[in-house]
């Protein structure tokens, strides 16, 4: 995903952790509220003395793809970046 708009901004977010997974529901940035449709891709990126989760989130409500981190250590989520789906 190339995207020229990264926010790297505190978001937060309703999510549901099972069996060691976390399936995002939705995010609050700003002002605004984006459900969540699917996630295309996750991965795990080694940050200080633990790890962050990283999605490519759709929101097709929104019409808008993005990248949302989860840090396990501080248990805190930012919008990296984003971008329209057309």
């Amino acid at each position: 995903m190339y995207t020229q708009n990264e926010v790297f901004e505190p978001v937060e977010v309703l999510a549901h952790f099972h069996n060691l997974k976390i399936e995002i529901i939705r995010f609050k940035w700003k002002r605004d509220t984006f459900k969540v449709s699917e996630i295309l891709n996750i991965w795990r990126i080694p940050d200080g003395d633990g790890f962050s989760t990283h999605f490519i989130a759709v929101c097709k409500d929104s019409d808008m793809i993005c990248e949302l981190s989860f840090n396990h250590v501080d248990m805190k989520w930012e919008l990296i970046q984003y971008d329209t789906l057309q």
